[in-house]
């Protein structure tokens, strides 16, 4: 079950069934500190954190802004042309001084990289201009706290990724949300692009039968996925009744809390499902066509 901040909030309020406003801002503060709580477990590892980002390379200039919500940076690499260059991440402030001593100089061949504050760095300096850095970041948790946007209506037309709005006043702060018509196929479709007040471009294209002026919700969401984001509600709603000392009501909603984390570490724990395959440096590639060689009998020094 998908929930926006608003669905969260009203899911919430029915579990705890106190609909006071100071009930309310406490739950909005106890179920954006268990998002940040179930996304930081599992050392917070979760393919769902990720986020890659591109920029251009300037020629002599070493140092690259990170994107705003980037927590730590999973992998780095520089294309130039058809080569791909993976330079090593620098962790030791003192070893980064070592590189920067050796005086690497200008060049497109990336060596090494390293985190200094909200910038990446990389040596040797990048020599010319628009080759593509390519950065894999796990992003940082940002409390939910808008409220969906429903007014107006929208056309979204099959294989395009257009939403055409009708007495709508869309903002560039939709922009990472999410839409969702009242007809279609009913899936949440995370928005790209402001475009104006009556037009959005969305990340996917919309993929169900065109839908001609449907009511519709934008909703700021968690970054947990779809099916587990009942989750920090459930886990929200156990720490209100184990504060007005209802046990049984807290041990229920911690224990179906406790169920979906148990699903999501075995389903989210891994990006993609299939057949185990070693590491790249564990293979070894051989042609089928050529007999495999004796066994030595000497050693090379």
């Amino acid at each position: 079950m998908a929930l926006s901040y608003t669905g969260s909030r009203n899911l919430y309020k029915d579990l705890t069934g106190n609909d006071s406003t100071s009930n309310l801002s406490l739950g909005d503060v106890l179920i954006n500190n268990a998002i940040r709580f179930y996304a930081t477990a599992n050392g917070g590892k979760w393919w769902f954190l990720e986020k890659v980002t591109t920029q251009a390379t300037v020629a002599s200039q070493q140092a690259y802004i990170l994107p705003q919500s980037t927590r730590k940076i999973v992998d780095l690499y520089v294309t130039v042309g058809t080569t791909v260059y993976s330079p090593v991440a620098i962790e030791d402030p003192q070893l980064w001084k070592r590189v920067l001593q050796s005086n690497l100089g200008v060049g497109d061949r990336a060596l090494f990289y390293y985190r200094q504050g909200n910038r990446v760095l990389i040596a040797p300096t990048p020599g010319t201009n628009d080759n593509t850095i390519t950065i894999r970041t796990r992003r940082n948790v940002k409390d939910l706290s808008v409220a969906d946007y429903t007014t107006g209506t929208a056309t979204m037309t099959l294989d395009d990724a257009t939403v055409t709005g009708s007495g709508t006043t869309f903002t560039a702060l939709m922009e990472g949300r999410y839409l969702r018509a009242a007809t279609g196929d009913m899936e949440w479709y995370e928005i790209a692009d402001f475009t104006s007040t009556t037009a959005l471009e969305l990340v996917a294209p919309y993929a169900s039968d065109t839908v001609v002026g449907s009511t519709f919700i934008i909703g700021e969401m968690s970054v947990l996925p779809e099916s587990y984001q009942p989750m920090p509600v459930y886990r929200a709603s156990s720490i209100y009744w184990k504060k007005e000392g209802d046990q049984g009501r807290a041990t229920m909603l911690h224990d179906m809390a406790d169920a979906l984390y148990d699903q999501m570490i075995q389903e989210a724990g891994e990006k993609t499902e299939g057949s185990y395959m070693m590491p790249i440096d564990s293979l070894v590639w051989r042609d089928p066509n050529i007999p495999e060689p004796d066994a030595p009998t000497s050693s090379f020094t």
